[in-house]
């Protein structure tokens, strides 16, 4: 899985903002994400699983296993309700 073409993470500030553009245009509104999905998103722009990200996670804010699997799983979630992932 990954990031949809057209999606671009923008700092604003001392907010990062999900901006679509192109194709990806008829989203609509903003997404603001934390130090957290900021990290999680970052890892999402080329293919990857969620075990990989949750591995990532864990080494990046030393987190335990149980933790980061669901604040992954609940951020993914999130991404896919919004149609921002293929």
């Amino acid at each position: 899985m990954r990031i949809k073409d057209g999606l671009l993470l923008c700092k604003v500030g001392d907010s990062s903002v999900v901006m679509a553009t192109g194709s990806s245009m008829h989203l609509q509104g903003l997404t603001t994400l934390n130090e957290t999905g900021e990290f999680i998103w970052s890892q999402l722009t080329t293919d990857t699983d969620e075990d990989t990200v949750v591995r990532n996670m864990c080494d990046a804010f030393e987190v335990d296993e149980q933790t980061a699997r669901a604040d992954v799983h609940a951020f993914l979630q999130m991404l896919q309700n919004a149609d921002f992932l293929v």
